[in-house]
């Protein structure tokens, strides 16, 4: 017997207990709605655009301009809706382009093997040094000569620093605009924007081995790079960034930046107050009839898992990270605890999701895999594989799948 499971799952906290709450945008149809207040929405990736899209057709209309953009009006009866997003690094999507590769893939790029002999010199882990200076930095020694020579020599923090430091000082509204232009000439052109491009090669190339960093350069990855790829590599299509732009044109549309301790607090009588601080760290709050959670699929720990007879034996193992170093593994043990474990005199990071291997199948608590059982669920992978988006990532993670099963049943 076989068993795969493939799944979204969005938990509802406040969904279907507090009016006018949302703990997902999906399926769309749950906001259909005419409203005539404003409403705030947590996040600013793809996932927002879908609410924003949603729910500014149910509110009002596009019409085309002779330039041929958009302007948006307000239905009579939706004069007072607006749509607030509330983002933690106060950053919209970057726009879709025209991709060299549209698989996201480089004949550069480290082999299986190459990976293998690097983790043989270093204990056993990956490094992310390793994987940004072979699958991000040498791409552009071919392809960018120019931009190689700017960045050959920065590590990972200060090349995250160099790219967002632009984006930081401009109105994520204005930066829209120009990259929407900048966009438009890459695909009339066919001509790469090949930084990010590149940002995206990474991403899928240090996926499936991720399992393999250590846990100090999980952190590493989580703080540091993932933001910016995130960010990048969401591929924003034209039509919805001529809405948006219409949209905030026509002040309907609004971003406000939070901080890490930013609030969301249901109200028994509906709606939720937004508590969070600007950025001169004074406290505000706002109440919203309305509140859409948009943050995208939830990273679900272990002991959510819905199969509880799986949870109650030994099938199925935790997804954890070792620290390298014994001095960071204390650190961390001491400054978060419940994050932490301690099994044989090493230190682990717990993360989200199951234990898989590179063929996802699970884990069990002896370190064996399960033959009969693999585990593509959006939710209970993301420990093990930080950047689990895209057709690309289901079509290798496909490929590794049926490698596993031909190798047990063939």
């Amino acid at each position: 017997m076989l068993l795969l499971f493939v799944c979204h799952y969005w938990p509802k906290t406040y969904e279907e207990k507090i009016e006018g709450c949302f703990d997902s945008p999906y399926p769309p149809k749950k906001l259909n709605l005419r409203l005539n207040h404003p409403v705030a929405i947590t996040g600013s990736s793809l996932t927002a655009i879908d609410a924003i899209r949603t729910l500014a057709r149910n509110n009002g209309y596009y019409i085309k301009q002779e330039d041929g953009l958009l302007s948006y009006q307000l239905d009579k009866d939706s004069l007072n809706f607006k749509m607030v997003l509330h983002s933690k690094n106060g950053f919209l999507p970057a726009v879709s382009f025209h991709l060299d590769d549209a698989h996201l893939q480089n004949d550069e790029l480290s082999t299986e093997e190459e990976i293998a002999v690097h983790r043989t010199k270093n204990g056993g882990f990956l490094s992310l040094d390793f994987v940004f200076e072979h699958n991000f930095k040498n791409l552009f020694i071919k392809k960018d000569k120019v931009f190689y020579k700017k960045i050959k020599d920065l590590s990972l923090e200060d090349f995250v620093d160099l790219m967002m430091e632009t984006r930081e000082k401009i109105n994520p509204f204005i930066l829209l605009k120009t990259e929407y232009a900048e966009a438009e000439k890459s695909i009339k052109r066919h001509q790469s924007v090949y930084w990010k491009e590149a940002l995206g090669i990474l991403s899928f190339a240090m996926n499936q081995p991720a399992k393999h960093f250590s846990a100090e350069d999980l952190l590493r990855l989580k703080k540091v790079l993932l933001p910016l790829i995130s960010m990048v590599i969401a591929y924003l299509p034209q039509s919805s960034c001529e809405e948006l732009m219409a949209l905030y044109e026509a002040g309907v549309l609004d971003l406000i930046a939070v901080e890490d301790g930013s609030k969301v607090i249901p109200e028994e009588k509906g709606g939720i107050n937004y508590l969070y601080k600007d950025e001169n760290q004074k406290e505000l709050s706002a109440y919203f009839n309305t509140y859409v959670n948009c943050i995208g699929q939830p990273h679900l720990r272990f002991e959510k898992f819905p199969f509880k007879c799986l949870l109650d034996g030994k099938s199925l193992c935790e997804a954890t990270y070792q620290f390298q170093s014994e001095e960071a593994g204390l650190k961390a043990l001491t400054h978060q605890p419940e994050e932490v474990e301690v099994n044989t005199g090493q230190f682990f990071l717990k993360v989200s999701g199951l234990a898989i291997n590179d063929y996802f199948q699970v884990i069990d608590k002896f370190g064996s895999f399960n033959p009969h059982l693999y585990m593509m669920a959006v939710p209970y992978i993301s420990g093990y594989n930080p950047d689990n988006s895209g057709l690309d990532f289901c079509e290798a993670a496909s490929e590794k799948i049926m490698e596993g099963i031909f190798q047990i049943y063939y």
